[in-house]
C-alpha cells in the first residue's frame, strides 16, 4: 500500500514505548478499538468468555483496551439484549472482574458508553422517521422523535454509566458519538431535522452531544480521562460527510475540548485517507486535522493492516494482510498520538509483538467467521 502522506515509513519505536496523557498511563500507543460482539447474558451482564477475550488482548501487550459498545440502559440504548450494559450494580461487578483481569496483564481499560438511538430495539432520535435497514435488508422499527423527558432520561443514563466507569476502576471512558448512533444522529443534517434548540445550525446540532460530555465530566470529576469517538460516516451511509469544511470540524472538536473531552477518537474507513483535499490547505488526515484544531491527542483508526473497509468486512472475502508502515507513520508524523486496531486484533491477539518484531507477514487474515465466538 502506498503512503497517503509523504512521511518516512521506517519502523517506529515510539509507538511501542510507554506514554502518558494526563492521568492515563499506557505501556504503548496501541489501542484495541471498540468492536460490538453482542455476547453478554440477556440481563446485560458480561460473561467469563468476554473476560478471557479482553485479558487475551491485554496479554498480547495492547496499551489501552476500549470495550465493545456498552449500552447505557435496557430502555432505548441497546440494539439487542445481549449487548453488555453498564447500568446496574450487578453489571458493574462483572465489568470490574474484566478490568481487574486486564490490569493484571498490564493494560489500561476504558468502557465505551453507547446509545444506539435510531438503531435501538426501541429507537429514538432527534427526528422521527423510518428506521435504517439492517444488514440483511430487513426494516427496523420507525424512530420516535425525542421529547424533553427523553433528553432528561438519556442524560441520567450517561451520568449513571459514568459513575459505573469509576466504580469498576476503569482508567478512562469513551463516549460513542460516531457511526449514526444517538449522539452522531444529532450532528447530521440528514437525521436531525429539528427546528428547536437542538436542530438547525451546526451549533444547535452539537448541543446535545456537548450536554452529554458536560454531564459525564461532572460525574467523573476533573482529571478522569474522557475519550470521544466521532466519524464522518454512519452505519447506514458510509459516504456521509458531516464535517463538510475544515471550519465545521474546527468548531466541533474545539467545542468537545472545551466541554471536557481529553482525547479524540477519530473513526475513519482508512486512517491514512486525507480529508478536505480541495481546501488548498496542507494535506492531513481527519485525525491530523482534529489534533491540529483542538490541540488534543487523537486516536486514529481504520483498516490498520487489513484491506477491507468496515462496510466490506461482512461478506465472504477475507481481508488480506498488509504492511502496517503507513499507519505507524501517522504516529511518527504527528498526525495521531495513538493507533487503534480493530478487526486485525480479533484475528491476532498477538498483533503488538508480531508487528514490533517486524513479523507482520505472520499475521492471520480477518474474516467474518471470527465473529462467531469470543476467543
Amino acid at each position: 500500500m502506498a503512503p497517503r502522506l509523504g512521511y518516512p515509513l521506517r519502523m517506529s519505536s515510539t509507538i511501542f514505548e510507554p506514554c502518558q496523557f494526563g492521568r492515563l498511563t499506557l505501556r504503548n500507543r496501541i489501542v484495541m478499538a471498540p468492536m460490538t460482539r453482542r455476547m453478554a447474558q440477556p440481563d446485560g451482564i458480561v460473561t467469563e468468555e468476554s473476560l478471557r477475550y479482553y485479558a487475551r488482548r491485554a496479554a498480547g501487550e495492547v496499551g489501552l483496551i476500549i470495550s465493545e459498545g456498552t449500552a447505557l440502559d435496557d430502555l432505548h440504548a441497546c440494539d439487542t439484549l445481549t449487548v453488555p450494559r453498564i447500568q446496574t450494580a450487578e453489571q458493574w461487578a462483572a465489568w470490574r472482574q474484566v478490568v481487574d483481569a486486564v490490569h493484571a496483564e498490564g493494560s489500561a481499560f476504558a468502557p465505551q458508553l453507547w446509545h444506539t438511538g435510531r438503531l435501538a430495539l426501541d429507537p429514538i432520535g432527534p427526528s422521527a422517521g423510518p428506521g435504517p435497514k439492517r444488514a440483511d435488508g430487513s426494516s427496523r422499527p420507525d424512530t420516535r422523535e425525542m421529547a424533553e423527558a427523553d433528553f432528561a432520561q438519556v442524560l441520567d443514563a450517561f451520568r449513571n454509566a459514568a459513575r459505573g466507569a469509576v466504580a469498576i476502576s476503569a482508567d478512562a471512558l469513551e463516549i460513542h458519538g460516531a457511526h449514526g448512533y444517538l449522539l452522531d444522529s444529532f450532528v447530521s443534517t440528514v437525521t436531525n431535522r429539528r427546528t428547536d434548540r437542538y436542530g438547525g445550525s451546526f451549533e444547535n446540532r452539537m448541543r446535545f452531544p456537548l450536554e452529554v460530555v458536560r454531564a459525564v465530566r461532572v460525574e467523573v470529576g476533573p482529571g478522569f480521562p474522557i475519550i470521544y469517538r466521532f466519524s464522518q460516516w454512519k452505519m447506514d451511509d458510509y459516504a456521509e460527510q458531516k464535517f463538510k469544511t475544515p471550519d465545521d470540524l474546527r468548531l466541533f472538536v474545539t467545542a468537545l475540548r472545551d466541554a471536557g473531552v481529553d482525547i479524540l477518537h477519530v473513526s475513519t474507513r482508512d486512517a491514512t485517507d486525507l480529508e478536505f483535499e480541495s481546501s488548498g490547505l496542507p494535506p492531513r488526515t481527519l485525525a491530523g486535522w482534529s489534533r491540529h484544531f483542538s490541540g488534543l491527542p487523537t486516536i486514529a483508526v481504520g483498516k490498520v493492516t487489513v484491506t477491507l473497509g468496515m462496510d466490506e468486512s461482512y461478506g465472504d472475502r477475507a481481508s488480506e494482510i498488509v504492511d502496517p508502515a503507513p499507519w505507524l507513520a501517522l504516529i511518527e508524523s504527528g498526525e495521531a498520538d495513538l493507533l487503534a486496531i480493530g478487526r486485525a486484533l480479533i484475528a491476532n491477539p498477538d498483533w503488538v509483538p508480531l508487528v514490533r518484531a517486524g513479523r507482520w507477514r505472520e499475521l492471520q487474515p480477518y474474516h467474518k467467521g471470527l465473529l462467531a465466538q469470543l476467543w
